[in-house]
């Protein structure tokens, strides 16, 4: 079966890496940085005092070898991949010597300026040149990152792959360092030689894929970089669709061949619709590239997305969307990193969040409400940062920060300062910073115009620091008057103290009744006066707030798991088989501190997280409170469904636990129950899940009983939800 097969949408959510990995430089991340974002800052720290004024024109030409340890002509090695011939113009540029980056890994043949061969250095990928009017470079390289068909874990999308050259495909990142760079504005004219068949993709304006004395060359035009150019190649077939005035491609290998005219067509609405709403698209094609590995990159004119993911059919409602929408913030408006990359939660607000809005309201606020629940059980305080800091997604910390937080401030500053003002903010940003790089203070800018008043507080709380407000009820006092009932309380908030608009609403059997209460300190007293007895108090209803939930207000779930600082893994059994399980099971959910242990060989610990391999041997270790889950040596029964245990798997957590507890019931069958152990990370958000064979059958979230921000009274019957 094919493994995209096994692929829900769920799963394929995280193995998507949403932000658009062509990042300007320098490329900064928020930990453990690949090796080329490592050498550009090197690189970097050399170049400070590099002249930024002037601009270069690139005529560049590359020749690509895909099969293994074959001697390109020209070269002078057989671990040669790629040979580059770069013809540099330097246009108002100040005299001087001129740096430049290249992939230290690289071999410099000869350098020539104004047709004169001349000295230059070259050391940890930092090439220093004298000026001139033309410049030109010739140099060989290997790029053979390794690519991972299928990782354990998808948390860091970018695998630590910066260039690779292979039979399977080709990735170069900007940040590779696969053709000369420099922090100078630049235009280049790009030719790509390659075997036969073989069309390579770059950002641009195609000028043409022709097949020359048994090659095939792409020649594409792409002016005005400032953020470098990244390039794929593979065995792809080109198919187009007019969109207005714009082209809608894809690359696709024969395999996904019939997929094209889904994607051509998706791709055009989305790209009407985003110009609609932002404004004219900055270029003038964009393709659907099939990657050889899971990728979900978005690069000005192009995405790369991995050939599993593209197989799924819901892929064109959902991830498509976001990437395309990267071109008008990311690829469009440029981000300056150094002081925090917003347009990933801008992306998610306008897409992901944005089509289940249109879906309907309950949607909507099903979405906000696990943003909070991941914002609770993936983020400690420890682990917190600001908004200011964050750079790109490397693990579920960073994406909930990244992504969810930063979508969820876009949410609240629209209800602050009003749908019209918010959406023509960002119609001006798009209009007036097209290929500028542009800060959180730019926007702040942008929308406090709009406003018509300061919004320094609310970027402030919201962006500049870390964390988010706690919030709890206290002092509920029913009294009864003349005209009815009088209702009062207060609404406090643990320090450090932010300034909110809180929306509380009281629910009586006939009417729901909504304030907005002002709270800038510790607390803050509020009332309501109804005909009718009380039925329902609820602060932030709608889950429109980004705050931190309190602990019963939060269902256990696998992110639950994912976000313990101490995890023991219990083997019921001692069984080589497991132990290999156990392994990539925590290597997948991304277990932080784990130890192994064997139900027979010690006593358990009483603190930290339990993940019990197979069904404990002893009765007394049974988990308990699961009343969905009957277990029998050969069948187990979830919401009244038997499964057979020998191709069926089931994972579910504890509810109300003191601490968190999973069980893994693993299918007999060796492989089976390895699929399934990669595909739990995928479903954080949920409690408990059932597969047959490799496919979910079964999944779902115990309920929230209990919220200290909601107040029901003695008559109400029923569940009290958040």
């Amino acid at each position: 079966m094919a493994a995209a097969a096994l692929l829900t949408a769920t799963e394929a959510a995280l193995i998507l890496d949403h932000h658009p990995k062509q990042k300007a430089l320098p490329m900064i991340r928020i930990a453990r940085p690949c090796r080329a974002v490592l050498s550009i800052l090197m690189w970097l720290s050399l170049c400070n005092a590099a002249v930024a004024a002037g601009m270069l024109r690139h005529d560049l030409s590359v020749t690509l070898e895909l099969g293994p340890h074959q001697l390109l002509e020209g070269s002078i090695t057989d671990k040669t991949q790629l040979l580059g011939v770069d013809t540099i113009r330097a246009t108002d540029v100040p005299g001087g010597p001129l740096r430049f980056y290249l992939a230290p890994r690289a071999r410099i043949l000869s350098v020539a300026v104004d047709g004169r061969s001349t000295r230059y250095t070259f050391d940890q990928g930092t090439l220093k040149v004298a000026g001139g009017r033309k410049i030109t470079i010739e140099y060989e390289a290997r790029f053979d990152d390794a690519a991972p068909e299928q990782p354990l874990n998808t948390d860091n999308p970018g695998y630590g792959v910066d260039g690779t050259i292979s039979p399977q495909g080709v990735l170069l990142l900007a940040g590779s360092g696969w053709y000369p760079q420099s922090r100078l504005d630049a235009e280049i004219q790009l030719n790509v030689t390659a075997p036969a068949g073989i069309l390579a993709v770059t950002s641009g304006r195609l000028l043409g894929h022709q097949d020359v004395s048994g090659h095939t060359v792409s020649r594409w035009h792409s002016p005005h970089l400032g953020q470098g150019l990244s390039l794929a190649a593979g065995p792809y077939q080109r198919r187009t669709l007019k969109a207005g005035n714009l082209t809608a491609a894809t690359y696709f290998t024969n395999a996904l061949e019939a997929l094209a005219p889904s994607y051509l067509q998706a791709s055009a609405r989305y790209l009407d619709m985003y110009q609609k709403m932002f404004g004219p698209y900055a270029f003038n094609q964009f393709a659907v590239v099939e990657n050889f590995f899971p990728t979900g990159y978005g690069f000005p004119g192009f995405t790369l997305m991995g050939r599993r993911v593209l197989q799924l059919p819901f892929i064109v409602h959902t991830s498509l969307g976001h990437e395309i929408a990267h071109s008008w913030w990311g690829n469009g408006v440029l981000v300056d990193e150094t002081g925090g990359n917003w347009s990933e939660g801008l992306t998610t607000y306008v897409a992901d969040y944005l089509y289940q809005e249109q879906r309907s309201a309950d949607a909507a606020r099903q979405k906000r409400v696990q943003w909070l629940r991941d914002y609770a059980t993936l983020v400690n305080a420890a682990d917190d940062f600001p908004l200011a800091e964050f750079s790109s997604r490397i693990d579920p910390v960073t994406r909930t920060i990244g992504y969810d937080k930063g979508a969820m401030v876009f949410h609240m500053l629209r209800r602050e300062i009003g749908e019209t003002a918010f959406w023509q903010s960002l119609r001006d940003i798009y209009a007036r910073r097209r290929f500028k790089k542009t800060s959180w203070g730019d926007l702040q800018a942008a929308f406090e115009k709009r406003a018509g008043r300061p919004l320094g507080t609310f970027f402030d709380q919201w962006v500049q620091h870390a964390g988010a407000p706690q919030l709890a009820l206290s002092r509920i006092e029913t009294e009864k008057t003349d005209h009815g009932y009088k209702i009062t309380g207060w609404l406090g908030q643990t320090a450090p103290y932010y300034t909110l608009t809180v929306p509380i609403s009281l629910q009586t059997a006939s009417q729901t009744i909504t304030r907005q209460l002002s709270l800038s300190g510790a607390d803050s007293r509020f009332s309501f006066e109804s005909p009718e007895p009380p039925r329902l108090l609820t602060v932030d209803p709608q889950a429109d707030l980004f705050r931190r939930l309190a602990p019963e207000e939060v269902p256990v779930t696998i992110n639950t798991l994912k976000g313990a600082s101490r995890v023991t893994i219990v083997l019921s059994r001692p069984d080589p088989a497991w132990e290999t399980l156990a392994y990539q099971l925590a290597v997948s959910l991304g277990l932080k501190q784990t130890e192994m242990v064997s139900e027979s060989a010690v006593a358990l610990p009483d603190t930290g997280a339990l993940l019990w391999i197979g069904w404990p041997e002893q009765r007394a270790h049974r988990p308990s409170g699961m009343q969905a889950l009957q277990v029998a040596s050969a069948a187990f029964t979830l919401n009244h469904r038997q499964y057979q245990r020998s191709r069926a798997s089931f994972f579910g957590l504890v509810p109300h636990s003191k601490r968190p507890v999973a069980l893994f019931l693993p299918a007999a069958e060796h492989a089976l129950a390895q699929s399934v152990a990669l595909k739990i990370t995928h479903y954080g958000k949920y409690s408990y899940l059932a597969f047959e064979g490799a496919r979910n059958q079964d999944k779902g979230t115990w309920p929230v009983t209990a919220s200290a921000l909601t107040k029901a009274w003695p008559d109400v019957i029923g569940e009290v939800t958040n």
